[in-house]
């Protein structure tokens, strides 16, 4: 039996097949196909079938468990493509979205860039003023209704929405986490009046305090929900007709995965990402690091997370297009900048991306029309990439288009004509973008980066890792065995996961009984959802947290609750939050005097997912170059022979020195020079510097 993953990205579609009995792992590597996102699943499939020697038919009929992680949802959210949505809510509170809290200009942006207020702007609305619609009908905080709702109105806000088109529907009313019957009987009233309408209820979909960022969940689970569930549909009978016969499990993005039927869409939004960092977790506990940097080189962005003592942090504050959301998303900070980013001129300064040449056209070397010269263009000039091995063999790129591109809109504006030194400039600023970013990630959080492994990953992350990892001042970095396709390798490992909420504000100190009471009807409703989820009762476990502030704050800090709530359960989590605080916030910051008010209750119920066996390299002879081209040196400021090794065939405890070249199936490893490489006995290199050894 296997386990197949799939990730798509925004330049490349990954596969990765794990075969349940010996964890032998076999990858798949092809471009993304934005036209039909499932044809490039169909093709990323079928090439995973050539190396098995079999066809799609026999391997989906010993499918265990069929995992997918997809942009869909994100491209809609940026592209703006998604379905026209209403919004309708307590009459007097049409405003919610509008104001956004009054921090809708800066939602997102570091301390730095807020202090250039001219510069930010709220975003562009996904629903303006138009498109809400109030209705008659209060429930105070308590969850009791002061003010029945009108099923009349709403039928005459159905025709209205009818008459102008709209696809979705997000209905917010104030406090229905509290008590969600008037959106429930709203939407019984709408599914009557809108058949074929998408509908989401802001109770539904992030069940916890504050009207403007539950509201703002349910407008994008609305405008994406429609674009999702057809998506999600027409594949699964794709896969169904072609001989899959166990269920589609689908990434979300609190790094677990659920059944279609279970999944909420705006969950699928940085899926692909989520699963990375599940991947990098796996591999930190197996290596045995606590502390590990994660980072993502795709296509089209940069992406960072930190694991600390073996476990992925959750976003204090979720924004999507400078909207705050209520999701159980995990902390990825990102940049637009990946091997198909554009280098482009600024006047007199080089700047790199965020636009992407994507899939289509993608770089200039892909020989697909693209003109404007990428990162992946300049690794290819700089001699990084072999034009003949790219994709392990199975795609040939035109290094003379590289060359041309970078010539014209790069090297004769601002470097005499010179390509070398355009492309190696390109090289420079994108690894010191990233580098920043690792910084960022880091410095900003009161973290040391030099107490962090670095883990690099994605398709381009192995070429550029040496680089940005060295300058972000990371000791060791972690390439791992499948980092070409690692977000799907994380994916085939996510464990079943179902993130329940619950908020009732109540200060330190309350009855034990209260708690564990709230708990345990979390835990049970956890519990049907895991078995609906065909998870065997041996494999669930269930992980309590809870918000918690010192009062009059208005940012919550999460911890983890353990144990069933009994009398010493108070103090624990009241000296668990002061350490939490003083770790994030630095020793003498808590105010212990003001009180501990807790504000958000919730459960993780997880079904453990089978890991598969690990691969176990024997040693060997020291390793010998396939062959050796000519590559950018930094060091040497040339072009210097450089020895190309064939990393598939490296042994463990393989060790060389920089300058080198590592080509695996789907991505290159660059070793600079002053750096040591050595493979592992799970087939993962490490990188380090020579003197530190």
């Amino acid at each position: 039996m296997f386990s197949v993953a799939v990730d798509i990205g925004g330049t490349f579609t990954d596969v990765v097949v794990i075969d349940d009995e010996d964890g032998r792992t076999t990858i798949g590597k092809v471009l993304t196909t934005p036209d039909d996102l499932q044809r490039g699943v169909m093709e990323g499939l079928t090439n995973v079938c050539g190396e098995l020697e079999t066809d799609i038919g026999k391997l989906l009929g010993k499918t265990r468990r069929f995992i997918h992680a997809t942009t869909q949802s994100t491209n809609a959210v940026f592209a703006e493509t998604g379905a026209r949505t209403a919004i309708i809510t307590t009459r007097g509170f049409a405003d919610t979205w509008m104001m956004m809290r009054a921090t809708g200009r800066v939602a997102g942006l570091s301390v730095f860039e807020r202090h250039h207020y001219r510069a930010t702007d709220k975003p562009r609305p996904l629903a303006d003023e138009r498109d809400v619609f109030e209705v008659d009908e209060r429930i105070d905080r308590d969850g009791k209704v002061v003010v029945a709702l009108d099923p009349g109105q709403l039928r005459e806000i159905a025709v209205t929405v009818a008459e102008r088109g709209y696809e979705a529907v997000a209905v917010c009313f104030l406090f229905s986490h509290k008590n969600p019957t008037h959106e429930q009987a709203a939407l019984d009233v709408l599914r009557g009046a809108l058949p074929g309408t998408y509908v989401s209820l802001s109770s539904a979909v992030a069940p916890v305090l504050g009207e403007y960022e539950r509201g703002a969940t349910a407008l994008f689970n609305s405008y994406v929900g429609q674009l999702i569930e057809d998506y999600v549909a027409r594949l699964e009978a794709t896969l169904t007709d072609a001989g899959l016969v166990s269920r589609m499990l689908m990434v979300q993005a609190n790094g677990g995965v659920a059944t279609t039927a279970q999944t909420v869409p705006v969950m699928t939004i940085e899926s692909g990402p989520a699963a990375g960092v599940v991947g990098a977790a796996h591999l930190a506990q197996e290596l045995g690091y606590e502390n590990v940097v994660a980072t993502d080189v795709g296509g089209t962005t940069f992406k960072v997370s930190l694991i600390e003592n073996g476990r992925w942090n959750y976003a204090r504050e979720t924004v999507l297009k400078q909207y705050q959301l209520r999701l159980p998303m995990i902390d990825i900070a990102s940049i637009g900048a990946g091997g198909g980013s554009i280098a482009w001129v600024d006047g007199n300064r080089l700047r790199i991306g965020p636009r992407s040449a994507a899939a289509m056209p993608g770089p200039a070397c892909y020989g697909q029309g693209g003109t404007e010269p990428t990162v992946t263009d300049a690794d290819v000039v700089l001699g990084y990439i072999s034009p003949d091995r790219f994709l392990d063999g199975r795609m040939t790129l035109a290094p003379e288009r590289a060359e041309e591109a970078i010539r014209e809109k790069i090297a004769d504006p601002l470097f005499g004509g010179d390509v070398l030194a355009a492309a190696a400039g390109i090289r420079r600023v994108i690894d010191s973008q990233m580098a920043d970013l690792i910084r960022k990630s880091t410095l900003e959080r009161g973290r040391d980066v030099r107490d962090f492994v670095m883990m690099a990953y994605g398709g381009a992350g192995p070429t550029h890792a040496a680089s940005y990892g060295m300058e972000a001042g990371c000791g060791e970095i972690v390439v791992p065995e499948f980092a070409t396709a690692h977000s799907a390798f994380g994916a085939a490992l996510s464990d079943v996961r179902f993130s329940l909420r619950y908020s009732d504000p109540m200060v330190l100190p309350v009855p034990p009984e209260r708690l564990e009471d709230i708990y345990a009807r979390m835990e049970a409703d956890g519990h049907d959802m895991l078995a609906q989820a065909d998870v065997a009762h041996a494999d669930m476990t269930f992980e309590r947290w809870v918000e918690a502030r010192y009062r009059r704050q208005v940012h919550n800090v999460r911890i983890p609750v353990t144990g069933s709530m009994d009398a010493d359960s108070m103090d624990r989590i009241a000296e668990d939050f002061h350490a939490e605080y003083e770790r994030l916030f630095g020793v003498g910051t808590g105010l212990a005097e003001a009180g501990i008010e807790l504000v958000n209750f919730g459960v993780d119920a997880i079904g453990r997912a089978r890991r598969p066996v690990s691969r176990q390299l024997a040693p060997g002879d020291a390793p010998e170059p396939r062959t050796s081209r000519p590559a950018w040196c930094p060091r040497a400021n040339a072009m210097v022979d450089t020895p190309v090794y064939d990393g598939a065939s490296l042994p463990a405890k393989a060790t060389f020195t920089g300058p080198a070249i590592v080509e695996c199936p789907g991505t290159t490893v660059v070793v600079l020079a002053g750096q040591k490489a050595q493979v592992d006995t799970g087939g993962h290199l490490h990188l380090t510097l020579e003197e530190a050894n």
